[in-house]
């Protein structure tokens, strides 16, 4: 049970961690960071990996830590009921998991939004540097204007 419960706090940590990258992201978003963005995006790939392999293992520890509490279902409640002290701090941790992963939940969707106006401010920009001609050639295709495509777009001030 207290590999559950040590499972359970890793889980903690790593979403704790989590969080606070999305807060910076965020930052990153406002500030139109770009590669410090593509950073941010590796770091989430490997947070998903961690806490899905955390998820398994604490699954995996909880089905022995039950049968060895004589559990038919393995439940919060149950592993309370037969062991309250490790219970206690398994309900514990995991309450304070389900409040990070909401939190971060939260911060996803403002994140979203700040990319899409992000995306939006960049898409303006390209279209002012290199507008897109409204016009068609003879042959029903996009007429270009010689000259005025745009070669390089750079992110350094």
């Amino acid at each position: 049970m207290d590999l559950a419960v040590a499972t359970a706090e890793a889980l903690h940590d790593v979403l704790a961690r989590e969080v606070e990258n999305a807060r910076e992201e965020s930052r990153l978003l406002r500030r139109l960071d770009a590669s410090r963005l593509f950073d941010a995006a590796t770091r989430r790939t490997a947070f998903l990996s961690e806490a899905g392999r955390l998820e398994k293992d604490l699954a995996a520890r909880l089905a022995p830590a039950g049968a060895a509490l004589k559990l038919r279902e393995v439940t919060l409640d149950g592993i309370r009921a037969a062991a309250p002290e490790l219970g206690g701090r398994l309900a514990d941790v995991l309450g304070e998991v389900r409040a990070l992963a909401a939190s971060l939940s939260e911060l996803d969707r403002l994140n979203h939004a700040l990319a899409s106006r992000a995306l939006a401010c960049v898409r303006g920009y390209v279209e002012a540097l290199a507008p897109t001609p409204r016009a068609y050639d003879r042959r029903g295709g996009r007429a270009f204007a010689r000259g005025s495509g745009l070669a390089t777009v750079s992110n350094k001030v």
